[in-house]
């Protein structure tokens, strides 16, 4: 390894260690010194256990059926229209499960949108959006769109050999995808079912909202008008433990990897008659309806509703600005930091997958004890980064570092080893290939990742309603605490802003898969 590698890798080390390492320990420890505290007793901790599992086991199992079967039909049929009916269910993928919580309560309930489209036909009113059912429907709608994606790419991956062998041995198609392709897809619908547990388990604004007991809930209760924190680093420690199970349950049921083409040939797709047009098309428009047409149509209802009855939308548009300055400053920080950190995770070595792969820890843990641990150190530290934007910007790099670190290696990787031979052969220092032939080939995965982490922060609710600076509210706060007061056009409007700074994302990552797809 030259010298400026050297250099890099300590730079990246010391980083990683600096950012990721802290919380984790302070989550260790205050876990200890927590054990005993019994504000918590066990047949609350059971219950709370309970609520938690069954929550996210019910969205596991809802989000992986219905992401496996608009994967499939966007993918591996012939139904019209199927690129267009990919895009509409990827949209609440780049949103926060508080906005359609947002929308679902103003969606049903006395004085709901739906209740009052079904007056006409003798339906006054419609159960309230609260407890399980609806915080399960409300993390389904998020969670299809990660199952969806994950499976649309695991199932462009696969070499269609084995279907077509099935299909001349005659197997129905319904056939083939239960014997042929499910079975293949194992590894990822693992992996998705992993992904969408942490994401339900660590989920605090949809909870809190449709008023469904979790742990979340029951830490940011211990923690609120507390002075002492172990009853809360106490339920972490739980939250913590159940979020390692899940990664290693994940590991284990994925087992080994199936060998995929390099290059696979496009698959020929499962040609559908009109009744099966008529069926997937129906499905689709339901999904996309439920997802998307009906919480956004809400949220705009709403909206009008207040703004014509004289309601006050509250200083949304400073905490819009509010929001975009410190997801700016977090994508800015923590873009600065993942390019070294990604300059040494390509390397190949023990020392490199720890520097990748521990930043993945912290951004795996549930935000809300992250951010707590991290509350602790500045109340620890100097005076001047309790409550400071500076805590706020570092709190964000340290969950978010893992996305600009991944889009920057992906780019690094990528890179033909020739071409920074055949620049070092023409005389130029590691640094200067750096800048003549990295820097112009990683540009746009650095502005990639950039844009993720931005995003990520504008939506982020539990870490910033932690330590956000004093009177420094931003349109997350502002959607979670107008719920809770039962201000609906405020939050809706929140929440609409909000919906509107994601549609950007959504292009970002629609181009980029369209990229992907001409590149194979």
């Amino acid at each position: 390894m030259t010298t400026p590698g050297r250099l890099v890798t300590a730079l990246a080390v010391l980083l990683v260690a600096a950012l990721s390492v802290p919380p984790i320990v302070v989550l260790v420890v205050q876990a200890c010194l927590g054990r005993e505290a019994q504000t918590v007793t066990p047949a609350r901790l059971v219950e709370l256990l309970g609520n938690t599992l069954l929550l996210a086991l019910l969205v596991v199992v809802a989000s992986s059926v219905i992401g496996t079967a608009t994967a499939l039909l966007t993918q591996r049929t012939t139904l019209p229209g199927r690129r267009v009916w990919a895009v509409l269910v990827a949209v609440p993928l780049v949103l926060p499960a508080y906005v359609f919580a947002v929308a679902l309560s103003g969606m049903i309930g006395g004085g709901g949108v739906v209740t009052s489209w079904l007056a006409p036909f003798g339906v006054d009113r419609l159960p309230p959006a609260t407890g399980l059912w609806a915080a399960t429907a409300c993390l389904t709608i998020v969670s299809v769109p990660i199952v969806h994606t994950l499976v649309a790419t695991a199932l462009a991956r696969l070499d269609p050999a084995l279907d077509e062998s099935a299909r001349l041995l005659g197997d129905r198609p319904a056939r083939v995808i239960l014997r042929v392709v499910l079975p293949q897809l194992r590894g990822t619908l693992a992996l998705a079912a992993c992904v969408v547990s942490l994401y339900v388990i660590s989920d605090f604004g949809a909870v809190s909202m449709l008023r469904y007991d979790t742990f979340t809930r029951a830490i940011y209760a211990q923690f609120r008008g507390r002075v002492d924190l172990a009853p809360a680093f106490a339920l972490c420690a739980v939250l913590v433990l159940v979020a390692a199970a899940l990664i290693v349950g994940q590991i284990v049921l994925r087992g080994r990897e199936l060998a995929v083409a390099a290059r696979a040939r496009p698959p020929r797709p499962v040609a559908l008659g009109p009744a099966g047009r008529l069926a997937g098309t129906v499905f689709l428009g339901l999904v996309v309806l439920g997802s998307t047409v009906l919480p956004v149509a809400t949220l705009v209802t709403w909206t009008v509703r207040g703004l014509v009855n004289g309601a006050q939308p509250g200083p949304v548009i400073a905490e819009a600005v509010n929001a975009l300055l410190f997801a700016f400053l977090a994508a800015l920080v923590t873009t600065a930091i993942a390019i070294p950190v990604a300059l040494a995770a390509r390397r190949r070595g023990a020392l490199a997958r720890a520097i990748e792969g521990v930043p993945w820890v912290t951004h795996s843990l549930p935000h809300l004890a992250i951010g707590l641990a991290i509350l602790v150190l500045a109340i620890a530290g100097p005076a001047f980064l309790y409550q400071s934007v500076t805590t706020l910007t570092l709190a964000y790099a340290v969950v978010f570092l893992p996305l600009a670190v991944g889009a920057i290696l992906v780019a690094l990787r990528q890179i033909d080893p020739r071409l920074l031979e055949v620049s070092r052969s023409l005389g130029h220092s590691s640094a200067s290939t750096a800048v003549r032939v990295v820097a112009p080939l990683t540009r746009r995965a650095v502005l990639a990742g950039a844009a993720l982490v931005f995003f990520a922060a504008v939506h982020e609710l539990p870490v910033t309603l932690l330590l956000r600076p004093t009177g420094s509210e931003t349109l997350a706060i502002r959607v979670w605490g107008a719920v809770v007061e039962g201000q609906y056009t405020t939050a809706s409007i929140a929440a609409l802003l909000l919906v509107a700074l994601s549609v950007p994302l959504l292009a970002l990552h629609e181009r980029a898969s369209l990229r992907a797809a001409v590149a194979a």
